[in-house]
């Protein structure tokens, strides 16, 4: 294998054998390679094969944000997954785990909480999946050295549900994925988005909260609980723009759900649609 380009300390890109691109994973893999550099099979812990371009350029790009700490994280949980479920997963959850994972310590470390949506329905409806979010916990709080929250298992195990190729919930995953692309045309309209928008990090995270938020709503696990705090005052205040398609998706949601947003969930909208729109700015200012 021959190293194509050196994304961390222990993240590389390479060719293999036959000239199919991979990531290869392994402790200090990255340190001092040149680009070129021919790898012994010795020096790799693992072999990503992704065949999606879309997944290779987000993990790239994450792969600048994150410590190595967190693929090599996320490779021993679908490990665990795989070797004691058989979970048929697909490639993209490598990169979603791996960013949850990152983000979930930031938040820790930031003291800020998420709301517990549907840890017990999980629990009840899709055990193997949990167990995989407690397993994860376990390991995340051994090697990162941060304990996680219960319902972090169940934000997890939502991935693990989310990636498997042979899900059983196809129609109910039909109306989630409408959903999504009904609130993504919205956004798109409302900020005047221009080709490209969705090549960035925000995007991708903006993506996987709206199949978090629209799988709550359509099996109707939707927090209602309605409460105004400070925080949401303060950033729908400062986000007016945000704000307002916010209320957007609000109006679409009531007429075809015929429910109300609650205020956490329009609190976490305004602030991926903040954080999306930086990103595109950033990316405008780039270019000029």
């Amino acid at each position: 294998m021959k190293v194509i380009k050196v994304l961390s300390n222990s993240l590389l890109m390479a060719l293999d054998d036959y000239g199919q691109e991979v990531i290869l994973l392994g402790k200090g893999i990255g340190y001092k390679r040149a680009i070129g550099t021919k790898l012994k099979k010795s020096d790799v812990e693992k072999i990503y094969v992704l065949r999606d371009r879309a997944v290779v350029r987000d993990i790239i790009r994450l792969a600048s944000e994150v410590s190595g700490e967190y693929f090599a994280l996320t490779r021993d949980i679908v490990s665990y997954a795989v070797d004691t479920y058989h979970m048929n997963l697909m490639e993209y959850i490598y990169l979603a785990l791996t960013d949850h994972l990152a983000f979930a310590a930031k938040r820790l470390r930031e003291n800020m909480e998420l709301p517990d949506f549907y840890t017990a329905d999980l629990k009840r409806f899709n055990p193997n999946e949990y167990q995989v979010g407690l397993y994860a916990c376990g390991l995340f709080e051994q090697q990162i050295g941060l304990k996680l929250p219960e319902s972090e298992a169940a934000n997890i195990a939502f991935h693990f549900i989310n990636a498997q190729k042979d899900n059983p919930y196809t129609e109910q995953n039909k109306k989630i994925e409408e959903l999504v692309k009904q609130v993504l045309n919205i956004v798109r309209y409302q900020f005047q988005l221009k080709n490209g928008w969705e090549d960035g990090i925000a995007y991708s995270r903006l993506l996987r909260h709206l199949r978090m938020f629209a799988e709550r709503l359509v099996n109707n696990r939707m927090d209602l609980t309605d409460q105004a705090d400070f925080l949401y005052e303060e950033i729908t205040e400062k986000c007016r723009e945000e704000y307002d398609c916010v209320k957007k998706v609000g109006r679409l949601v009531k007429t075809n759900y015929h429910r109300e947003l609650p205020k956490q969930e329009e609190l976490y909208l305004t602030i991926h649609f903040h954080q999306l729109l930086e990103e595109n700015r950033a990316r405008q200012k780039e270019r000029t």
